[in-house]
């Protein structure tokens, strides 16, 4: 019975592999499902890799029904992995150290890169760390392709970390210096463990590196060289014993393994200069070029160690629903890895996610608690909102009640106000009509008056007189008829004044006849007689004042004139 697990996929540079882990009782790992898909692992089509681990992931979803969150692997020719040593330090103050490190040792920019560190040993002086970094453009694609396949990632491991945690949980009882050597398609992990320590080394010799030896010599693409090799190599090939192409892919296996010797001699050689460690006892061989017939004893022969297949599933329990995972056992050292921490939950944390992904998850994972807080709020605000509720209910009805009260007495304050605007619309026609009335005599009064002023003057008649109000630009003259000559009555129509405005102005055009002087220029006499009629205006109860005295003495013997009366607002006109 198990009582936890986890979807574990490992991409490789030729092929995905899928297992299902659970964690029994006892603590031992036991795998539950498991599925592989292999793809060519040709370099020429490393712009699409992500796609083919997509479509194959795809695949072994769909074949496996496989779910759930998943741990994912990427391959170690993506993975740049450095090894560092600083001055042990507070753990408070470590990550600032190892941040500057990461900007030192990591040639990239690191916002143009994802990157994790771990801590390899601390002995109290020296602090040992493990810098990995993915670009972060190949490991966004690569959890993309996951989801494309419906997988969810929940975190990223390297694949030489998974290889370590791997061996660390298959082979506990190992504490002498060892070398796990894991060969890929692309890439090679050499993985150098002695004790609790362990340093790793990717290099470039891998399966490709005898594909393309093949093609190169058979004058083939690197897809049928590559068929050839796993054909001859794994034991199904048809061709004879000493055809050509059978022996071009041994020749091709044996100088791969010389290559691989020298590798693990000279990495060897530089870590334990580096390290001080002690020469390592055996050399653990896993991978898919791990199947090479001859190569495990090529390599004892050579490194004069022992040399053991690594086997991925010595502590692993495998359910009956995953027994083809044995015929694939030399690459599954990765995928085991992914699942360890299932049997160590002290296993520490790394993870090459994605930034927007870690934030996505964590976002996730705080969101039940999101929820409850929502919950608790609801249920807090549940019963005062039911309490207004059943008050606001109450005053609807209070206010129903009121409403039927109030009707009629609203009713009465519209028939007032109605009322009051009728009677004030009467007062404004009452004073209208007065104004009118008034208005009318008030004419008839200052034309009398205007007329007596005139004939005091004596010699002096009106050609003009027009109401100036003051909305209107002008308006309509008011003639004066000649027969008023020497102070005659002039006739005036009166109508033109009729409607009452508060402040009125007539502007007043007139002659006055200097008798004396009839055929030369006007006499100061005249000017002093037609001041004097302008004066006499100030002694009328109709005018409030005289403005814009004009005079015309162009014409021999006749003094023109012309002025404007401000009607005084009190006897309107």
């Amino acid at each position: 019975m198990s009582s936890s697990r986890v979807l574990a996929v490992d991409s490789g540079a030729g092929h995905v592999a899928c297992g299902v882990f659970a964690s029994a009782k006892a603590g031992r790992l036991v795998l539950e499902q498991f599925a592989l898909e292999s793809f060519n692992p040709d370099v020429a089509l490393e712009a699409q890799w992500d796609q083919l681990v997509s479509n194959s992931l795809g695949s072994v979803v769909k074949r496996a029904n496989l779910s759930g969150p998943a741990v994912l692997s990427v391959p170690g020719h993506h993975t740049l992995t450095k090894f560092v040593k600083t001055p042990a330090v507070e753990k408070s103050k470590r990550e600032k150290v190892v941040q500057f490190e990461a900007q030192q040792n990591i040639p990239y920019p690191l916002d143009e890169v994802v990157w994790d560190h771990l801590e390899v040993s601390d002995d109290g002086l020296d602090l040992e760390v493990m810098l990995a970094a993915v670009k972060l453009d190949v490991m966004e694609g690569l959890c993309a392709a996951a989801g494309a396949a419906g997988v969810s990632v929940r975190s990223v491991s390297p694949s030489a970390l998974a290889l370590y945690r791997s061996f660390k949980y298959n082979y506990p009882e190992v504490s002498e210096g060892v070398v796990v050597v894991n060969i890929g398609a692309r890439s090679t992990n050499l993985l150098f463990i002695d004790n609790k320590r362990f340093f790793v080394r990717t290099i470039a010799q891998a399966g490709n590196i005898v594909t393309q030896s093949i093609a190169d010599e058979i004058k083939q693409d690197f897809s049928h060289a590559e068929s050839l090799k796993v054909q001859v190599l794994g034991g199904h090939s048809d061709l004879p014993e000493a055809s050509p192409g059978r022996a071009t892919v041994i020749n091709a296996a044996h100088a791969f393994a010389a290559r691989l010797h020298l590798e693990i001699t000279r990495s060897t050689v530089n870590y334990r200069r580096q390290s001080g460690a002690e020469q390592p006892v055996c050399v653990y061989v896993t991978g898919g070029g791990s199947l090479i017939p001859d190569l495990i004893p090529t390599l004892a022969e050579k490194l004069k160690l022992r040399v053991e297949r690594f086997d991925a599933l010595r502590n692993v329990d495998v359910s009956p629903a995953a027994e083809g995972a044995r015929a694939h056992a030399a690459v599954l050292a990765d995928l085991v890895g992914l699942a360890t921490r299932l049997a160590d939950k002290n296993e520490p944390a790394f993870t090459l996610l994605p930034p927007v992904m870690v934030k996505s998850l964590a976002f996730a994972k705080q969101q039940p608690l999101y929820i409850g807080a929502a919950a608790l709020v609801a249920v807090a605000l549940a019963l005062p909102i039911w309490n207004f509720n059943q008050r606001a209910e109450i005053a609807t009805q209070q206010a129903k009640v009121l409403e039927a009260q109030i009707q009629p007495l609203r009713q009465l304050k519209d028939n007032d106000t109605a009322n009051l605007a009728k009677i004030e619309a009467t007062k404004q026609e009452v004073a209208a009509i007065q104004s009118l009335v008034e208005s009318k005599s008030n004419w008839i009064n200052f034309f009398t008056d205007l007329q007596d002023r005139l004939v005091k003057v004596e010699d002096v008649w009106l050609e003009k007189l027009q109401v100036l109000r003051p909305s209107e630009s002008a308006s309509a003259a008011v003639p004066a008829a000649s027969s008023g000559l020497f102070g005659g009555a002039p006739t005036v129509d009166a109508t033109a004044g009729a409607a009452p405005v508060p402040v009125l102005r007539l502007n007043v055009s007139g002659r006055l006849l200097d008798k004396n002087n009839p055929v030369s220029k006007v006499s100061q006499d005249s000017y002093n007689r037609v001041k004097s009629l302008l004066a006499s205006f100030g002694g009328s109860q109709f005018i409030s004042s005289v403005e814009k005295e004009n005079f015309n003495p162009n014409q021999p013997g006749i003094l023109g004139f012309d002025f404007i009366l401000v009607v005084n607002p009190k006897k309107p006109l």
